[in-house]
């Protein structure tokens, strides 16, 4: 590069003073205080000269693709595999991710001749995506985990009773109940959503209408309208065990579906509900079944990160297209 020319960079968006004050700290100038040569002609605006010729390709592709896709797999991975310890830390790779994308990818009001277009907006919209993407299907992925958490972290509970009070098994990862309680299978309601049946089944001792009915087995899809409970372990006979479920996992929507089978179990087998009800997964094995689920989330971290890097692909293409047509335009 000549002697006089230094390369500019200068941020435009609504946090652009942050940005500029953040590159100055590692000695990068803006592009407004970039130093011209006065002997190569006449006097240009170096910020209108920059954005006449717009972002080079390769920082598009490195703020616009690459940069997101390993925000990303960081982000999906924290939740999957770090929530149940640092729950704070995925979450602050999600706000440092989004105010990124906001102060680097913001687009200049005008890209030489022209405003900016739907196009200019691209960067940024992939790192809205990849963030969005990896706390949804990270917190979906962390859901179905947390039965290996509770299995491998809780306490374990065995030999107990129907009606025991959830206060007294509020730190439990596995609840092992007594020979003289069963999962009535035969009682079990199914309460269709859409094209999804929600199961419930009670845990009752010998006199299922003795005493209110506090621990529920449930599932999703495994079971008819009335009877046939099928979900997990249910057909096993030698099953005695559960996988407690907490509410912040099931969530509210899922919880209503299943309070409604409930409701329908209850009612046609004359069962009175405690009011601290318990949605527990019945297992005949829960440390092998926490473990297939360990495996079955690693599985869905693999795939949604090989879908993570073909968007990845198509957003190299996207801009290296979009670079292309820039430059015919601009020519």
């Amino acid at each position: 590069m000549p002697e006089g020319k230094r390369a500019g960079f200068n941020f435009t968006g609504p946090l652009a003073g942050l940005g500029n004050t953040l590159l100055g700290q590692f000695g990068v100038e803006s592009a407004s205080k970039a130093p011209i040569n006065a002997q190569a002609g006449p006097k240009v605006d170096p910020v209108k000269s920059f954005a006449a010729k717009g972002i080079p390709l390769e920082v598009q592709l490195w703020v616009g693709a690459r940069l997101p896709f390993a925000a990303f797999v960081t982000i999906l991975g924290f939740f999957t595999y770090f929530y149940h310890i640092v729950p704070i830390v995925p979450w602050l790779l999600s706000g440092f991710s989004i105010l990124f994308g906001i102060i680097v990818c913001w687009p200049p009001n005008h890209i030489g001749a022209r405003s900016r277009g739907v196009a200019d907006w691209g960067m940024m919209g992939s790192w809205f995506l990849a963030v969005g993407f990896a706390v949804v299907l990270g917190l979906v992925n962390y859901g179905l985990l947390e039965s290996w958490v509770n299995v491998t972290f809780l306490r374990e509970y065995k030999d107990l009773k129907a009606d025991i009070s959830p206060v007294a098994v509020m730190d439990a990862g596995i609840l092992s109940f007594g020979k003289d309680v069963t999962l009535a299978t035969t009682m079990s309601a199914g309460y269709k959503f859409w094209f999804y049946n929600y199961c419930a089944a009670p845990i009752v001792g010998k006199d299922p209408t003795a005493v209110p009915v506090t621990y529920w087995a449930v599932g999703v899809g495994c079971c008819d309208a009335r009877g046939e409970f099928r979900c997990d372990s249910a057909e096993d006979k030698d099953a005695r065990s559960a996988v407690p479920l907490r509410p912040y996992t099931v969530g509210k929507e899922i919880a209503s579906h299943y309070d409604k089978a409930i409701m329908m179990s209850a009612a046609a087998n004359e069962l009175e509900v405690a009011k601290d009800k318990v949605f527990v997964l019945w297992y005949k094995d829960p440390k092998k079944a926490g473990q297939d689920m360990w495996w079955l989330c690693t599985g869905l971290f693999i795939m949604l990160t090989l879908c993570a890097f073909c968007a990845y692909i198509g957003c190299v293409s996207a801009f290296t297209h979009m670079s292309v047509m820039q430059k015919v335009d601009t020519d």
